[in-house]
């Protein structure tokens, strides 16, 4: 076999480039701003834009190869060819002023799902984008067919190119004992999977698409693989998701929660093995293809029933999210699929255009998920709310108001007002709904059920503070305490943890003027005794049980003092309750002893605790020792 010459590598090179200038100009910017990330690391304040930038350049990669193969395929003049890329571009430009400016806005995770799905949909563009306008199932498929393998063989390149480079590097610094840059390591796999895999796929496409119709040469090895491998696991997992459905019919049990996602996996997995094998089944001897291809479609409806009803009843108990949203969507497409196919349609096409579709669709509008979702949430709150008389009049009954004290700090003379009308499985629900708003939607469709302005309030508050938490203001406004509880008569546990002024304040300090010694000290990682020469006598720090962090023992070899920290939670538990609770004086969270010659003062930054059975025990705690020479 003639490998080839230096000469013609150059010449493909240089061809795949003039072809697809800004795919492969998409792909260098984004190694560029991949590398300046992992160099720069955490030492600018906002890295976001050049994320974003990233994020944006990623996306142009498979957009501007969708725009050079479609102006191919319907042979463009120059001009409008350029205007495609133009397009694109400013598509691009649009996209990256979609994305949140600073950490510190309010809503960030709804504008990276969206971009999720939109790489999605990009990607199946490049499945059928020359082959949208006419009707050449068969070029469609090979086009694919080489897209699969191009893939498939750029991937195994750039594995095998970065290996030899990874061990040539370790080969260097082992043999010549050179220093190598740890962050070479990852950009050189960056660099080789965002860049030469790029241009080594590119590379590859046909020029004359028009040629793929009249290909009939099938790769044997690909039919194997869907026919003896795919196709009986797929009848297995059939086989089991029917058994599992009479198992539901005889028991009366319907199904929630995995079973959906279990369904859709299969069902998909069905697709695309028929898809594989489309073109074997215009074979002669192979007309069982087209037989069985009807017959999943008819196969899969009382699936996609099952599925819907499991859909039915987790959104019957929790509303609808995003997550479910998209699964009654998965559900939507499924069917749909399969009613096409059923009513004997065959265009293959059908399958990656109507996902794109629907998948845009559902990105924008009063139907899409966001909005949808949203709205779900907040009528589950809302009606939780108004039903146990903590909303009326669409106002917050006993809202707690907030002042803001000179550190821009969040204080309130009153807390928990309407806690007493919640059950604690009522109130667990309440706080779901808070924390997913606070994930996904932000708080601006529950405003208005509060006087104060909540927005203006956390914005001021933020100004000095970045780890201001939304989701626990608003429902501390709302009367509720924001934390995760259990019924006392279970064995369930409850968690909470008390923080002092200090620690929960940087701006505050500790007067240690009057000792000699500080010592930090933290059960997280305490794992063998800590010992301290103080006035040329020898201490030792430990623990006395460290799996239930009793007490804290300081000690010499004559003298020992403890501190029970067992003790000292139940006095917290007392005044402030099995809550968590943050800006506590730093006196409330100390203890003073005295041993021979030393006045040893303990300091709790944060007690990490544990409610089982209304008996407190402690889980950790961290904090300083101060020791004073008498």
């Amino acid at each position: 076999m003639k490998l080839p010459s230096i000469d013609y590598l150059i010449k493909t090179s240089k061809d795949s480039f003039l072809r697809f200038p800004l795919t492969i100009l998409s792909s260098l910017l984004s190694v560029i701003i991949g590398i300046y990330l992992i160099e720069v690391n955490e030492d600018k304040d906002n890295l976001l834009p050049f994320i974003h930038i990233l994020l944006v350049t990623s996306i142009g990669i498979p957009l501007f190869f969708c725009a050079s193969v479609f102006s191919e395929k319907q042979k463009y003049n120059t001009k409008l060819r350029v205007i495609s890329q133009v397009v694109v571009l400013i598509l691009l430009i649009a996209l990256y002023f979609s994305f949140p400016s600073s950490k510190n806005t309010l809503v960030t995770t709804t504008p990276y799902i969206r971009y999720a799905i939109f790489n999605i949909v990009a990607h199946l563009l490049v499945s059928f984008i020359p082959y949208l306008k006419n009707k050449e199932q068969n070029g469609f498929w090979n086009y694919n067919k080489i897209l699969f393998l191009r893939i498939s063989s750029a991937v195994l390149y750039s594995g095998f190119l970065y290996i030899g480079l990874i061990l040539a590097l370790s080969a260097l610094r082992l043999l010549f004992n050179i220093s190598i840059h740890e962050e070479l390591y990852f950009e050189i796999f960056i660099i080789i999977i965002g860049f030469f895999n790029t241009w080594f796929f590119v590379s590859g496409i046909p020029k004359n698409l028009e040629a793929l119709e009249d290909e009939k040469d099938y790769p044997n090895g690909l039919r194997i693989f869907a026919q003896y491998v795919l196709l009986p696991l797929l009848i297995l997992y059939l086989i089991i998701l029917y058994a599992y459905g009479s198992k539901i019919l005889i028991n009366w049990d319907w199904p929630k929660g995995l079973v959906s996602y279990l369904i859709s996996c299969v069902a998909i997995l069905g697709i695309l093995t028929l898809l594989l094998i489309h073109p074997y089944g215009n074979l002669k001897g192979n007309t069982w293809i087209k037989k069985f291809t009807s017959g999943y479609y008819f196969i899969i409806i009382p699936l996609i029933i099952l599925f819907f009803i499991a859909i039915a009843f987790r959104i019957g108990d929790y509303g609808i999210t995003i997550n479910r949203y998209l699964l009654i969507f998965l559900g939507v497409w499924l069917s749909l699929i399969s009613i096409y196919f059923i009513f004997g349609k065959a265009n293959i096409k059908f399958i990656p255009i109507s996902l794109a579709t629907l998948l845009t669709l559902v990105l924008f509008g009063p139907w899409g998920m966001f909005s949808i979702s949203q709205k779900s949430q907040i009528n589950r709150l809302h009606h939780i709310l108004e039903t146990h008389s903590i909303i009326a009049n669409n106002k917050i009954n006993n809202e707690v108001f907030w002042n803001l004290d000179s550190l821009s700090y969040l204080h309130s003379e009153k807390s928990s007002t309407n806690d007493q009308l919640l059950k604690d499985s009522i109130h667990n629900e309440v706080k779901s709904i808070v924390d997913y708003l606070d994930d996904y939607h932000g708080f601006s469709g529950i405003d208005h059920l509060f006087t104060q302005n909540m927005d203006s309030l956390i914005k001021v508050s933020m100004v000095k503070n970045s780890s201001t938490d939304d989701a626990r203001i608003y429902m501390e406004t709302m009367g509720l305490e924001y934390r995760q509880k259990y019924n006392s008569q279970t064995n369930r546990s409850n968690y909470f943890t008390y923080s002092s002024k200090h620690y929960s304040n940087e701006n505050n300090f500790v007067r240690i003027s009057n000792y000699d010694y500080l010592i930090n000290f933290s059960d997280y990682y305490i794992t063998q005794k800590k010992e301290f020469n103080i006035d040329n006598k020898l201490y030792t720090l430990s623990f006395k049980d460290s799996k239930q962090h009793n007490e804290i023992i300081f000690y010499s070899e004559s003298d020992t003092i403890s501190f029970a920290l067992n003790t000292l939670a139940t006095q917290l538990s007392k005044e402030y309750g099995t809550k968590y609770k943050n800006n506590i004086d730093s006196d409330k969270l100390s203890t003073t002893k005295k041993l021979k010659g030393l006045e040893v003062k303990l300091m709790l930054n944060t007690i990490n605790l544990q409610e089982v059975k209304n008996k407190i025990q402690v889980r950790a705690a961290n904090g300083f020792i101060l020791i004073k020479s008498k």
